[in-house]
């Protein structure tokens, strides 16, 4: 019975430890909004009023190559439509202090937001241009899992990871039983040495 509760602890803890693997990603949604206008690649507003910055990179200005393909391409996947924002927590606004600095995530299908910062770079409409804030594009994924967080309209309150859940529950369990074993086993002890007696 020790060692089928050793193994059933093994495999729950083996089982917790991959799924907070999975849930390790760089997503927070922050703000969720309606694109009403697209300045340029790398700039739109929102329903708010508020304008917003990609975070880290740079597209085309309009006297350049590459301006209105950047421009159409964001256009096509944002104009009218969600888009759910990962702000900069360090500083919110860009050096300008016009406009919201941050990660840009759209729907891609039912499971998956795909990374508009990561997708203007990996379709080379578009550099990086690193800045101070809390983002790093090296560690950026294409698509994120819709599972890892909800759409949430106010700032993000960090999720409890689900091993740390699921060890927090497992482990006294655990313990638990193996207590309850070992105390069973010893009241059999005490049974059959007062039956000897």
């Amino acid at each position: 019975m020790h060692r089928k509760l050793t193994i059933l602890f093994l495999a729950c803890m083996i089982i917790s430890l991959s799924v907070g693997t999975v849930e390790a990603s760089t997503l927070e949604i922050d703000r969720v909004a309606v694109v009403t206008k697209v300045i340029d690649g790398d700039t739109f507003d929102i329903d708010s009023g508020d304008r917003v910055r990609f975070a880290d990179i740079n597209t085309p200005e309009n006297i350049e190559v590459g301006y209105q393909e950047a421009k159409d391409y964001v256009a096509g996947l944002v104009e009218g439509k969600t888009v759910y924002l990962d702000i900069d927590d360090k500083y919110t606004i860009d050096t300008t202090g016009t406009r919201i600095v941050g990660v840009i995530y759209v729907n891609y299908n039912s499971t998956h937001y795909m990374n508009l910062n990561k997708a203007l770079l990996q379709n080379h409409y578009a550099t990086v241009w690193d800045h101070d804030n809390e983002f790093d594009p090296a560690n950026w994924n294409l698509f994120e899992s819709k599972t890892i967080t909800t759409p949430n309209p106010s700032p993000t309150i960090q999720e409890f990871p689900i091993f740390v859940i699921l060890v927090l529950v497992l482990v006294p369990v655990t313990l638990l039983l193996l207590g309850l074993k070992v105390y069973g086993k010893k009241q059999n002890a005490i049974i059959s040495f007062a039956t000897f007696q």
